[in-house]
């Protein structure tokens, strides 16, 4: 059920999305939701727990991974748009990686999946791994549809949704995934890599007017609302 759960989450991301994006409104919302979702994923989970299986040496490819996408922009200024999809194809391959652990966190016996029950068995922190994966689907199409069209965006999907049903049925064989020092070097390096795709998207019109719109308040309630999730929901329970 988790990981039908997890499959569902991901997949509708896209269409809230796309149904969401024609109203400016709702879209500016959705972008404050995906912002800080993703910014919180990275920096409250993803970083930590990569420190805490890497250790020190994480930090250097943190600092790589913000540094890459800038001089990957400056060594190659006339090819900017194939520096963004470079990245952008980086960013993904670490989703995919993410998805992999959350498929071993939901297999039965994890941490994730057993435990306080919120409803129909599901624990607080199964219950935040799932929610987590609307604003990462929505995420992944923002990013991928307009620099590479749907073809590959939902390939991206197919991928993911793969990697996290393989690492849900065959969590022993992946187990290793979440302990190893090469790995959490790789999320790290990716992880500065996506805090520069999520900051300053893939077109980079920092005009004015963007910039205004960004400032509005459905924006504003979007960020509150992924802090909620980040934050809340693992401890809805108590």
């Amino acid at each position: 059920m988790l990981l039908l759960l997890s499959i569902i989450a991901l997949a509708i991301g896209p269409f809230v999305y796309e149904l969401g994006r024609r109203r400016p409104a709702v879209r500016q919302f959705l972008d404050g939701l995906i912002f800080i979702t993703i910014a919180g994923i990275v920096c409250v989970h993803t970083i930590p727990d990569a420190i805490h299986v890497g250790g020190n040496i994480v930090f250097v490819f943190l600092l790589l991974g913000l540094a890459f996408p800038i001089v990957l922009e400056r060594s190659f200024h006339d090819a900017v748009p194939q520096a963004h999809g470079f990245i952008l194809v980086l960013a993904a391959l670490g989703m995919t990686v993410h998805a992999a652990i959350d498929g071993v966190a939901l297999a039965p016996g994890s941490a994730v999946s057993t435990g306080e029950t919120l409803f129909f068995g599901i624990s607080p922190l199964a219950f935040s791994v799932v929610i987590h994966r609307l604003p990462v689907g929505m995420a992944i199409w923002w990013s991928l549809r307009p620099a590479f069209g749907k073809t590959i965006a939902l390939a991206a999907f197919a991928v993911m949704i793969s990697a996290t049903a393989a690492a849900y049925f065959f969590a022993e064989n992946f187990i290793d995934l979440t302990d190893a020092t090469s790995v959490a070097c790789f999320q790290a390096f990716v992880s500065g890599s996506l805090v520069h795709v999520v900051a300053f998207g893939v077109s980079h019109e920092h005009d004015e007017k963007q910039e205004s719109q960004w400032q509005g308040w459905p924006y504003r309630v979007g960020i509150l609302v992924g802090l909620f999730i980040i934050f809340t929901a693992p401890h809805a329970a108590h």
